[in-house]
């Protein structure tokens, strides 16, 4: 085992979070993708998306399907950049540890491929690829305040991750998921991307070739319903009223919102604004995360996933998974998610149970952030597997 640095990869659908082991805060977060503007050959690779340049012009690539790993060559491009980024100048790879995400119930063919890049593409010393979901309640067991960090120290808890690619509810028991409790949605943020795409298309402006500024637009905008009927309402009397501002190429990069009632800047004077207006759209979207069957996608949403999760593990366990649910991913951070988990998720499990929902403080850092308590820790030598067993034994080791 090398006794060196450990690099810690959260390796996510939307964005990669990757940084050193011991530290909070990773160094970088950027987009898991490569992308090109239209009429340009240059390929822009991770963090150079995050440069300022048209939204409205960019093409992504993302390595990640559904959540699991299809594209080799665009994560091999990401990832090199990334390490060549946080490695300490003129520390190799082959002196360094590598923590790394992967999706839950991966599959042997995908490890193979990780394994594969991590050793020969890039030649770190040791790896441990581990589900998200231990990690994050571990991080948030580190930030809880009592007296939630009691079931945290137990290790106890449901964890709620709504991503990018999908979102899925898992029973986390002594640092390992409980896989038979695991139960999926086959849609996240992506889709819910899509669905404001073809929103907008319809009824305003056609958006359906602008993904990332799209993207950006559900960020700024979109909110969970806590009552849909007087949302719904108040949308008719203009009151859910948002305009978005969209890039102009010169002046206007990325976007923004306007606030009502704010002037025009003067540079519009030279280059016109073309403004984006929203309503229901702002709170149909997310809506879909509660409701797939909107768009036809024949399953429950994602308070109905944590019950069935809930139900699936032993009765003795089901109390503490339900007073320690823990949301984190991307859309975790819409406003109104969480209480409007907690309200769907009561009626739905025993009324003995009580129903305790959280999010970290930062839900889209949290499993990086258990990952470097990890890293840090004797647990990793301990559970790494090292260069010489994976050319002894081939990926085998990392289903461990």
């Amino acid at each position: 085992m090398h006794d060196g640095t450990c690099i810690v990869l959260d390796n996510g659908g939307a964005n990669c979070k990757i940084g050193l082991a011991g530290q909070r805060q990773p160094l970088l977060v950027f987009p898991n993708a490569t992308g090109k503007a239209k009429g340009e050959r240059t390929v822009y690779v991770g963090d150079q998306l995050l440069e300022d340049r048209d939204l409205s012009s960019l093409a992504l690539r993302r390595p990640l399907e559904r959540g699991y790993l299809v594209n080799e060559e665009v994560e091999r491009a990401v990832w090199g950049r990334a390490f060549k980024a946080v490695l300490p100048r003129g520390a190799p790879a082959s002196d360094c540890g590598l923590l790394l995400t992967e999706p839950l119930l991966n599959l042997p063919a995908i490890q193979d491929s990780t394994a594969q890049m991590v050793f020969e593409d890039f030649g770190f010393a040791s790896l441990l690829a581990t589900p998200a979901p231990p990690l994050a309640l571990a991080a948030w067991a580190a930030e809880a305040p009592a007296p939630a960090c009691a079931l945290n120290r137990a290790a106890a808890g449901l964890v709620v991750d709504a991503g990018f690619s999908f979102m899925h509810a898992a029973p986390v028991l002594g640092g390992r998921v409980l896989g038979g409790g695991v139960r999926r949605v086959n849609l996240g943020g992506k889709a819910l991307t899509n669905y404001l795409k073809e929103l907008v298309s319809y009824r305003s402006v056609n958006m359906m070739e602008e993904t990332a500024l799209v993207d950006a637009i559900k960020e700024a905008a979109c909110f969970v319903s806590g009552d849909m009927a007087a949302d719904l309402t108040a949308a008719r009397a203009g009151g859910h009223r948002l305009e978005y501002v969209l890039p102009n190429g010169v002046t206007n990069l990325r976007g923004y919102v306007r606030q009502p009632g704010a002037p025009a800047p003067a540079s519009a004077a030279d280059t016109p604004e073309q403004v984006l207006v929203l309503g229901n759209e702002r709170f149909m979207v997310p809506e879909l995360a509660f409701r797939p069957s909107d768009i036809g996608v024949a399953q429950g949403g994602i308070a109905q996933a944590a019950a069935e999760a809930a139900a699936a593990v032993h009765p003795d366990l089901r109390p503490a998974m339900l007073a320690n649910v823990i949301v984190v991913g991307g859309l975790a951070r819409c406003p109104g998610f969480v209480a409007r988990l907690q309200a769907e998720l009561r009626p739905l499990v025993p009324d003995e149970c009580e129903v305790a929902v959280h999010m970290p403080a930062d839900p889209m850092l949290a499993a990086w952030q258990g990952g470097s308590q990890l890293a840090a820790s004797p647990e990793y030598a301990r559970r790494a597997v090292t260069r010489a067993e994976y050319e002894e034994r081939g990926a085998c080791f990392l289903a461990a």
